[in-house]
């Protein structure tokens, strides 16, 4: 299971970084389109927003299969390892399963019905796509709810990656 989660986690990088080069290198295209030539477009806005959208969606799982997502740590640095390992069992148990587990029950009748319309930008003439940028909601919680399942069933302890 940790071999499937290092393998997502490589293809979710991978996404994120293709998101990131998208998104600067359009917002650099609409500065110099505006500021040099006085046009813009309303498509390339949607693009940067759009990747954008992605990128900070799909941080959360790349965050979480590092280690880095956000916690109350006051207590954590003066804990051995084994018990920092047992209070992240309980918070996936608590916390993460349920929550992450809700988000997707809620979030999954709301992308459908943006699918079967193929909803578009807010703006009139702007980008298409919009459903498959909510798609990823649905896509950063099965990570989540992933990561979570493969660290509970993780028997070899804390995490080296630091």
């Amino acid at each position: 299971m940790k071999r499937i989660v290092d393998r997502l986690h490589r293809v979710t990088l991978g996404v994120a970084l293709a998101l990131f080069a998208a998104m600067f290198a359009v917002q650099v295209v609409i500065v110099l389109m505006r500021y040099v030539m006085g046009v813009g477009f309303l498509e390339f806005q949607d693009v940067v927003t759009y990747s954008f959208s992605s990128l900070v969606v799909l941080s959360v799982p790349l965050a979480m299969h590092l280690d880095r997502h956000v916690r109350v740590d006051v207590l954590r640095a003066k804990f051995a390892p084994g018990r920092n390992r047992r209070i992240d069992r309980i918070g996936h148990l608590i916390f993460t399963l349920p929550v992450f587990g809700l988000m997707l029950w809620n979030a999954a009748p709301l992308v459908s019905a943006s699918w079967k319309i193929r909803e578009g930008s807010m703006e009139t003439g702007g980008l298409g796509g919009l459903f498959v940028v909510k798609s990823t909601v649905i896509v950063m919680c099965v990570l989540v709810l992933i990561i979570a399942l493969a660290d509970l069933a993780d028997r070899e302890g804390p995490r080296d990656d630091d």
